[in-house]
């Protein structure tokens, strides 16, 4: 086998692995293409673009998987169960001038309470006037190590709580795409 020929291999195998397109236009990850619509969640006071093909979890299904009792008022999973965008809208109020403070305590807070999670990259986002607050992290599951990313932004002037998880195995392309979708988060009505 020549040298053009390797490297045309490698090229296609990298194509196979990776992560091509936007949610607006449809994203393919390791050749299964996602396309994306607006989401109403809390009875239309938030919009969200996700993954068409993602359901709400079962709630057997839930318990299992999320056994707290304060478990997410919203998941949204593929059929496979192993993807998973989650949304809690709490009575906790929040403005965007405290979505930082939050983050970084709530971090803090989960550092110390399990300190086997890996954390590692932090950030803020701002889009139309809001500011979203994220963090993530690898936790163990039933399902074995997951991939999260934790955010926060201010809904109808409370907390919006978001948790995305994964399989470790698929945290670098679908990393990209949570950041796309937490930048589609809109107020209902707008």
């Amino acid at each position: 086998m020549s040298y053009t020929d390797e490297k045309m291999i490698k090229a296609m195998n990298a194509h196979k692995e990776g992560i091509q397109g936007s949610i607006e236009e449809g994203i393919s990850i390791r050749e299964e293409l996602y396309t994306f619509e607006e989401t109403k969640l809390f009875d239309g006071r938030m919009q969200i673009m996700l993954p068409h093909s993602f359901k709400d979890m079962p709630i057997e299904q839930a318990k299992l998987k999320y056994p707290m009792e304060q478990r997410p008022q919203v998941i949204r999973t593929n059929e496979r169960t192993d993807i998973n965008f989650t949304f809690s809208l709490l009575d906790q109020p929040l403005e965007n001038s405290q979505v930082k403070l939050l983050r970084d305590s709530l971090k803090k807070a989960l550092r110390r309470a399990r300190p086997d999670m890996r954390f590692m990259e932090d950030g803020l986002r701002e889009t139309e006037g809001h500011t979203t607050g994220w963090f993530e992290f690898i936790s163990n599951g039933i399902d074995g190590k997951l991939y999260n990313i934790m955010y926060f932004i201010p809904v109808s002037g409370r907390l919006m709580q978001g948790i995305f998880n994964c399989p470790v195995k698929d945290a670098q392309n679908w990393k990209t795409v949570i950041l796309q979708v937490m930048d589609t988060i809109k107020e209902g009505g707008q």
